[in-house]
């Protein structure tokens, strides 16, 4: 079971001396407050303050469900690395890679959007997130009374494709997520960004609070130093138990890198 980092800094501080870091962070529940509506989400000053200086002392990078140019436009940070659609689409200032679902996913997930559109249009506060290779139906703001109706709309237009195999249903907070099923997820892309320019060779921090960040917490094992966001679990070495101590965290570990840097 994971231990609560801002109780363990000391262990955690000691395990990162004279280790080269680098960050690869999720954005909405862990960066930023879940909003009740996707576009609502927004970086506070003091953390995107905070994000510049982790990019210049170490290789940073967000990773997020969001597509790619969704989460670079809220995170508006041209020094940091981005992976958006679980990692399906990557940019950098030192490498790129879009993943090639194939034509058949890409229509799968077409008609399912228009389908989908029309479902979040019958039930009001239902939000449909086109994101091309992911769709995400949010119900956060959905009257719950409505619940069952809506749930039952979704299993009926969704369960020809699900059954196809070319996309499946992953797990989310408060939102029905249908991706591209290709041998691709977070903890692939992790691994694969470690072994580009700067992030090469590199102690790897991942910090998220979903379900889709087990698969990075479970791809770098060992290896790298994972957080979760929210309560204690299996898959991860450390947990916080809110968003608003991970920017206590990372300031933590930014001060305790650069002192160690001083006294060299």
């Amino acid at each position: 079971m994971s231990r609560y980092l801002l109780s363990s800094s000391k262990e955690l501080l000691s395990s990162l001396r004279d280790k080269r870091l680098s960050f690869f962070l999720d954005f909405d529940g862990t960066l930023s407050p879940i909003a009740a509506r996707p576009q609502d989400a927004r970086l506070s000053q003091d953390m995107k303050d905070l994000l510049k200086s982790l990019a210049v002392a170490f290789p940073a990078a967000i990773v997020s469900g969001r597509s790619l140019r969704d989460l670079e436009s809220h995170a508006g940070l041209p020094c940091l690395a981005y992976a958006g659609n679980h990692g399906l689409e990557i940019d950098s200032p030192d490498f790129s890679m879009l993943f090639d679902a194939g034509p058949e996913i890409r229509h799968e997930l077409s008609s399912l959007s228009r389908s989908l559109s029309e479902l979040s249009r019958r039930f009001p506060g239902s939000i449909l997130e086109d994101k091309g290779l992911s769709l995400s139906l949010h119900y956060r703001l959905l009257d719950m009374a409505l619940f069952n109706e809506f749930e039952k709309g979704f299993s009926e237009i969704t369960s020809g494709a699900l059954d196809s195999g070319k996309v499946y249903l992953a797990k989310s907070k408060m939102a029905f997520e249908i991706k591209a099923n290709v041998a691709w997820d977070k903890g692939r892309a992790v691994l694969w960004m470690l072994e580009r320019p700067r992030f090469s060779g590199t102690t790897p921090i991942y910090i998220g609070d979903d379900e889709t960040d087990m698969d990075a917490y479970r791809a770098l094992g060992p290896k790298g130093i994972s957080v979760h966001v929210g309560h204690a679990i299996e898959e991860a070495r450390y947990h916080l138990l809110a968003q608003t101590e991970v920017k206590v965290s990372l300031e933590m570990i930014l001060n305790s890198s650069q002192a160690e840097r001083v006294s060299r």
